[in-house]
């Protein structure tokens, strides 16, 4: 035998050793991020050359998308992926299944994890375990048409703008030509956790898993928000009437703006309700006018509080390997190296006309911040936002309420309907309404509850079972 035989001999042993030793990690991504999941985990797996990222790919389907492929692995036996890369659908049924492994284990003590505020860390948190981590996040926010505010003569406000600010430059900018703002659609509804240390969307105290309309911050809410209203012009929306352009005729909409116009887009409304998701939804990277993005503004007494939506994503209870699935699910969430290599992938993916998409970090790591700072597609407001990421709350309730889409379609949608046209005064039924809200929620939650309490219960002996598996 010669020398290059012994020397190949080798390493076919070297390779075969390293391939037995090598830890296979499955990841579930939806079917539009697997090209730029296939990269980050490349970029991982040089970091972690024992581990073996599998993408395993999440095609779209109508409804909730993760949890229906969940609910069908484990009907058919499946093997769950160790990793859920991303998902906004509501993390209560997966954790009342059993499905998601709790997490503090891994999160404790971690210094990266000091990053991550305390509305992003306390979001998924159930019975004192933590189930998921934030993975994206998405800001309300007011888009403001800066060529028009200057047409106007109107000062420019700072990122730091209270309520009254807003009122004024809503009601400047309202005339027979422009309106103040495009719609107050939910306004009170986000407003509400503006307005109050307590509460969050709807008035919803998160702490006592109870509505409060009566003391949180929703009745202020809706009155700034009817008052604005009041106002001839200024909500954009309000002059909008479906009925008549059935019949063939002109709304106050079309007379005011224009037939076949998009006032906003047109540029002829100085602020749009938005959120950052819109910036692809609805082609806010498009506009004509020049534009940012600015925090929902807060109340003076109050101080800021952005309500933020949260992505997340999480590992399921069945993994065989789950410090090495908590390796990649750490890098994708809260790991200040792994966040700027997601950032960097996403943001290297452009539309059709070259605006590059992007998405916000759940972390406030200085490596992450500076990354997104520098990136000059990214409106001046965001960035700000989330240099003050500490000063958030989350609004996204239906991802971690049971009950919550009863609760709002069978009685908070009504009750608002009733005040819209003028059948009923918010103070005379808030008490009612509340009462009615919390009944819902306090029997979904009771019994999620209960089934949270068994699912901890037989954790471990569940753990053990996979463990003997290996």
């Amino acid at each position: 035998m010669n020398k290059i035989s012994v020397l190949f001999g080798f390493l076919m042993i070297f390779f075969a050793i390293l391939a037995f030793s090598e830890t296979v990690v499955t990841v579930g991504v939806f079917s539009w991020d697997v090209p730029i999941f296939q990269q980050i985990a490349e970029e991982f797996e040089k970091e972690n050359p024992d581990i073996k990222i599998e993408i395993v790919e999440i095609p779209w389907t109508p409804g909730d998308i993760i949890n229906s492929l969940l609910t069908a692995k484990a009907a058919s036996g499946e093997k769950f992926p160790d990793v859920i890369a991303q998902s906004w659908e509501p993390i209560v049924y997966p954790v009342s299944q059993g499905w998601v492994y709790p997490l503090d284990e891994f999160i404790k003590n971690d210094p990266d994890y000091n990053y991550v505020p305390e509305s992003i860390q306390n979001a998924f948190k159930f019975l004192g375990k933590t189930y998921a981590l934030g993975e994206r996040l998405h800001f309300n926010t007011i888009v403001l048409n800066l060529d028009l505010l200057e047409k106007l003569n109107l000062p420019v406000p700072s990122y730091d703008w209270d309520i009254n600010t807003f009122m004024y430059l809503a009601r400047r900018a309202t005339n027979r030509e422009y309106s103040g703002i495009d719609n107050l659609w939910e306004f009170d509804a986000y407003m509400a956790a503006v307005f109050s240390d307590r509460t969050t969307f709807w008035s919803f105290d998160f702490n006592k898993k109870r509505f409060d309309l009566i003391n949180g911050g929703w009745l202020k809410a809706v009155e700034i928000q009817e008052k604005l209203r009041k106002i001839p012009g200024l909500d954009a929306s309000m002059l909008f009437n479906q009925q008549l352009r059935d019949q063939g005729e002109l709304d106050d909409y079309q007379k005011k703006f224009g037939e076949d116009t998009d006032a906003f887009f047109e540029g002829k409304i100085l602020m749009g309700f938005k959120g950052t998701w819109d910036w692809d939804e609805e082609g806010l990277k498009s506009l004509p006018w020049k534009m940012d993005m600015y925090p929902l503004p807060h109340d003076h007494e109050i101080g800021m509080r952005q309500p933020i939506h949260i992505n997340y994503a999480f590992m399921t209870s069945t993994t065989k390997h789950p410090k090495e699935a908590f390796k990649f699910l750490k890098y994708i969430t809260y790991d200040p190296k792994g966040v700027v290599v997601k950032f960097k992938y996403v943001t290297s993916v452009t539309d059709a006309i070259g605006n590059s998409f992007w998405f916000v970090p759940a972390t406030m790591h200085p490596e992450v911040v500076k990354e997104f700072k520098e990136a000059k597609f990214i409106p001046n407001g965001v960035k700000y936002m989330l240099e003050n990421l500490d000063k958030t709350v989350q609004v996204d309730m239906w991802k971690v309420i049971p009950g919550w889409f009863q609760a709002i379609n069978d009685v908070m949608i009504p009750t608002e309907e009733k005040i819209r046209s003028g059948d009923a005064e918010p103070t005379a039924i808030a008490a009612e309404t509340e009462e009615k809200l919390n009944e819902i929620i306090e029997q979904a939650w009771n019994e999620f509850i209960k089934q949270v309490e068994e699912v901890q219960k037989n954790f471990s002996k569940l753990r053990k079972k996979i463990e003997s598996e290996k």
